[in-house]
């Protein structure tokens, strides 16, 4: 092989790059789904959605404030 030549371009390094983090979240997804603890809690969590259990950040806040505790 001659000095100077370049295997992959800087387009091509930035592709795998690109494919290379796509991988690794899809590793950690598969992960996650393993995971019955894990996936219980999502499951929960999305039935609390549901129901209305959850109040967004801003009623949080307030309510922490109103506490006292921040």
């Amino acid at each position: 092989m001659s000095a100077g030549k370049v295997l992959l371009s800087d387009e091509d390094r930035a592709l795998l790059l690109k494919v290379s983090s796509l991988l690794e979240e899809i590793l950690e997804t598969l992960e996650v789904l393993e995971n019955e603890e894990a996936m219980e809690a999502v499951r929960e969590a999305e039935r609390d959605v549901g129901s209305g259990k959850v109040r967004n950040y801003d009623e949080f806040i307030e309510e922490l404030k109103k506490a006292g505790e921040i």
